[in-house]
């Protein structure tokens, strides 16, 4: 936003908003608020019994039996502030907590429904400086700054109607800077408005790089490219301290002004209110009370650079989470319930990723019935993974070309439809648990028999207990202490704990050797609950077995059939087993022994 834009507009709106989220917790705002104004109603006796003794000690009537009840009695008043004082900071202080609560909750959830295609386009940065600086924002916003705003107006109102009964002229006179305030505030309310925007972009950019260099600190060692990392990690920084520096200024100006012009004031009554005592107009004790009046006046007009600074935090921060929160998913939902049987069907599928008009899939047909293996190979980029991310959609396929039991998939319930799959990509991703807690996640109930039960139907069993703490060890941030076969066999346990009527591996077994990935797929054949699998490989030897193989070209399906069917026909499919094929026996030449014979020739 440039310094010119004015966001006036979108002030309003964020206020609207601000105002939206504390309505939901009004009966504890009420008892806050109410006693909030108890403590500043109670506060307004403090210079009255201050007037009290001091004409009376002005006058010569003060008695000792006098002077102590006004003072048990400021005793008294400070008590009864401490205990309203406390309430109204459990009840609203406490309520801020909880609308900040219940924003990231909202704000995660939400986070939830929106699909694959929103996060291609969003930065993970941008969504942790959302869930951090923004809803701490807002926080502040309805917690100090809302009760800040509150007890000005309450104390200002109640303050200017007591100082305008004991003497209006001189009040007006100490209110002459009151309209220099009203603008300022105006004008610096709308800088830091944008200022602050501005910051927490700057921020969104810092938290982004900060993120992608230590998820790729293997990459970066291994390329010994530590310098550019800090040199890149160093200019984000720059740029977040620029902005909070601009931000700064306009704070610092603006703060000081403020309290110069409640300076002022006070430099007004002591010339006006003076003189008027040397006159006899006001008594000493009068002068002392309306100096406390003041002393409360002040502090709302100290409040409004304090609160206008954390309003206009809020509703730019609010701004940018309704923003998102506003995105509607790509893919909605569907309001038919699951039919009683799994089997897939694609029509005529056709696919472009959104946004783009390069079409990925291009009229793609075929069936899966219950209790069959479908295998799909092809090159590098011939749209293998999109057909089952739009089977499952996770992309939304086009009406009428996925349908399972002869309903259009775009028509069923979306949690009902992806809980048909299991999908185990090929990069896996491990979360830093136990192996147990990672191959039953989501399910709190999983007995350990079960846990093990897996873990030896996807043949990494003996490699566990082999490990100090077996089941019970810790693996690291994404899995980092294991292997990249154990870490797709973890996963593929973890798939199948969820009993999936439908499995699906992306390659998913591609760091396993063929003879443990034999009795794998073996295993996987007979496993209970599990009514059909898809199978994506590029080792033709993965869908030996397969039901039916889709070969994929360029996004065509370029054909169809069994394994030996394929291989008969001596196409695609034909020339990539053969390459394979020959791929195998040069590994396997070259791992065994030379003879002797073959040493000396």
């Amino acid at each position: 936003m440039s310094e010119g834009e004015s966001p006036q507009r979108i002030t309003r709106s964020g206020l609207r908003q601000l105002a939206g989220l504390m309505a939901v917790h009004k009966k504890a705002l009420g008892l806050g608020l109410l006693a909030l104004i108890l403590v500043d109603l109670i506060q307004l006796l403090i210079p009255r019994v201050t007037q009290i003794a001091i004409d009376h000690l002005a006058r010569g009537q003060a008695t000792f039996h006098s002077l102590l009840l006004l003072g048990l009695g400021l005793v008294a008043i400070s008590l009864a502030m401490g205990g309203c004082r406390f309430v109204w900071r459990y009840f609203l202080i406490g309520t801020s907590h909880r609308i900040e609560r219940d924003l990231r909750r909202d704000f995660y959830a939400h986070l939830q429904t929106l699909s694959p295609q929103f996060f291609d386009r969003t930065k993970v940065g941008d969504l942790m400086a959302h869930a951090t600086n923004d809803i701490s924002a807002v926080r502040m916003a309805t917690g100090f700054a809302a009760l800040a705003f509150i007890d000005a107006i309450v104390l200002f109102c109640a303050s200017l109607g007591i100082m305008l009964s004991m003497n209006a002229s001189l009040t007006l006179l100490t209110l002459i800077p009151l309209p220099l305030l009203t603008f300022f505030m105006a004008r610096f309310g709308r800088i830091v408005h944008r200022r602050f925007t501005a910051v927490q972009e700057a921020f969104s950019r810092l938290t982004e790089r900060a993120q992608e260099s230590f998820s790729g600190v293997r990459v970066v060692k291994s390329y010994g490219d530590e310098a550019s990392e800090e040199r890149y990690f160093a200019e984000r920084a720059q740029d977040c301290v620029r902005e909070n520096v601009r931000l700064t200024q306009a704070s610092g100006l603006f703060d000081p002004l403020i309290g110069a012009l409640a300076t002022a004031s006070t430099a007004i009554l002591l010339a006006a209110g003076g003189l008027r005592v040397i006159r006899g107009e006001i008594s000493l004790g009068q002068f002392v009370a309306f100096s406390g009046y003041l002393g409360l006046l002040t502090w709302p007009m100290l409040a409004v650079g304090w609160v206008v600074n954390m309003l206009t935090r809020g509703t730019a921060s609010l701004e940018r989470l309704q923003k998102l929160m506003q995105t509607e998913p790509d893919v909605k939902d569907g309001a038919e319930p699951l039919p009683a049987r799994a089997g897939l069907e694609v029509r005529g599928l056709s696919f472009a990723y959104p946004g783009t008009e390069t079409e990925v899939l291009h009229e793609i047909s075929f069936t899966l019935e219950p209790g069959r293996t479908l295998g799909i190979v092809g090159r590098t980029g011939s749209g293998k993974t999109t057909l089952v991310e739009v089977l499952m959609r996770l992309y939304d396929p086009p009406a009428g070309t996925v349908f399972v039991d002869g309903v259009d998939a775009r028509r069923l319930k979306l949690h009902d439809l992806r809980s048909l799959y299991a999908h185990v990509p090929q990069e896996t991703f491990l979360f830093a648990l136990t192996l147990a807690e990672n191959i039953s996640f989501g399910l709190d109930d999983l007995p350990r028999a079960e846990v093990e039960r897996l873990g030896r139907l996807v043949q990494i069993h003996e490699e566990i207990v082999s490990f100090p703490q077996g089941y019970d060890t810790l693996v690291g941030e994404r899995g980092v202490t294991l292997s990249g076969g154990q870490k797709q066999r973890v996963a593929l346990a973890r798939a199948l704990a969820v009993k999936p009527r439908i499995l699906v591996l992306d390659d998913a077994l591609s760091s396993v050797d063929t003879e443990t990935e034999a009795r794998i797929l073996g295993a996987l054949r007979s496993a209970r609950g599990l009514e059909s699998r898809i199978l994506i490989a590029h080792r033709t030897s993965t869908l030996r077995h397969a039901d039916r193989i889709l070969v994929l070209d360029h996004g065509r399906l370029r054909e169809q059939g069994t394994h030996d069917e394929l291989v008969a026909r001596e196409d695609l499919y034909y020339e990539l087993h053969q390459m394979q094929q020959l791929e195998e026996e040069v590994r396997r030449q070259a791992e065994e022994p030379a003879t002797p014979g073959r040493e000396r020739e």
